[in-house]
This record gives structure tokens, sequence and C-alpha cells, in this order.
């Protein structure tokens, strides 16, 4: 799989796997699966920096002087500069550190800094932005919560979410195809990751054979 896919098809996938029946699970089955695809999501979240995950947003101040910037509800991290576009030609960069260095910070300098729990953090600029500043900036989001078949799970490699699920499944049966399918859930995870890690493109896994063959040639 290489597009997202909502929930119903992914279960019917680790039924295919687990049960041999590629049907959509009913009753305490659905349940306890759904709550197993919560807790492959979260894994899958915490393992690594997705680009699945990077979200981008736009702001405008309604205030003069503004400093503080509240931040939605699924930020997790910044991946970017808050960046202000003063006119087409101009920009003034923001770079935010951590909460601790503000104190090292000269009292000119255009910097900001997160500050808060989850899910109600926001974004502190010490010198003020000016009312109807347009702002830019890239974070790391949190993944929403799974609540019914037919929301998309936001992962690209959708295979990691079916053998993640089929593993929970058979570690709680004491199947013992359980270490199989659980290498596979981690050979997937750690390829996402290596593929992502590729500019433009994805790995080439087709052997590449560099003796002993030779088109229109079986001798």
């Amino acid at each position: 799989m290489s597009t997202h896919y909502n929930l119903s098809e992914i279960l019917k996938s680790v039924g295919a796997i687990t049960d041999q029946d590629a049907s959509l699970p009913t009753g305490s089955d659905l349940t306890q699966r759904l709550q197993f695809a919560n807790d492959a999501l979260g894994e899958w979240a915490d393992t690594y920096t997705w680009q699945d995950l990077r979200t981008t947003i736009f702001l405008n101040t309604s205030n003069d002087s503004t400093v503080s910037i509240g931040l939605p509800s699924n930020f997790r991290e910044p991946l970017s500069p808050l960046v202000e576009y003063v006119n087409n030609d101009t920009k003034n960069v923001y770079n935010i550190v951590p909460a601790v260095e503000r104190f090292n910070k000269d009292s000119n300098e255009k910097y900001c800094f997160v500050q808060g729990t989850y899910p109600a953090k926001a974004l502190l600029i010490p010198n003020g932005l000016p009312s109807g500043a347009s702002l830019q900036i890239d974070y790391m989001s949190f993944p929403s919560s799974l609540a019914t078949t037919t929301d998309t799970v936001p992962i690209s490699a959708t295979q990691y979410m079916v053998k993640k699920i089929a593993a929970l499944v058979l570690q709680g049966r004491g199947d013992p195809r359980f270490p199989s399918i659980q290498n596979d859930a981690q050979r997937i995870l750690s390829n996402a990751i290596e593929e992502q890690n590729v500019p433009f493109g994805r790995v080439n896994r087709i052997p590449y054979y560099t003796a002993g063959f030779s088109i229109g040639y079986d001798g």
C-alpha cells in the first residue's frame, strides 16, 4: 500500500492475516482492534519526524505588539522558524529557541519560544509583532485518534499498520506467528524511515545483478 487508507480497509487486511477472514470485525473484536490501531499509530508517530505529520499554518495578528500566539492542539514540535511576511520582498525570521535560552538573548533579537503543556501550547515573541502581521510556521503534529472505521489513517506506509495491528492481535492470543509478523512490521517501519531520507524518490529494492546474466543469452 502506498496511499492513505481508511481504518476499515486496514482492519480487513489484518483479519486476512490473523483469521484468514478479510471481513470487518464486529463487537468486542472491533473494539480491541480499534485500540490496537491507536497503539500502533502512536508508536509510529513517536518513532520519527514523519513528513506525513508535517503541517503548515498561516496566522495573522489582530493586536498591536502581539507577544503570544496560541498553537493548535495537535502541535507537537516546531519544524521551522516563525516567518513574518512584511511584503513581497521582505520577511522577518524569528528563530525558535528552547525556552531556557531566552535569558541569553539580546533585547533586539528576533526570536521566539514555545511555552505551555499539551494541548495548550503557545508561541511567545518577546519583542512583539505588529497588528496584521502575516505569519507562517511548519510544525510536527500529533496524529488524530482513530475513532471509527471510516477514519483515514495518516500513514503512507500503511502496511506497517496492518502488520503491527496483526502482531498485537497474535501476541494477545499467544500465537506462534507473532514474532514473524512483528519482524515484518519493524522491517516496514525501518524501510519507511530509509525511504523518507531519500530525496525525490523511493529506495530501489530490486536486486541488481552484476554478472551471470544478459538479455538474449541463456547459456
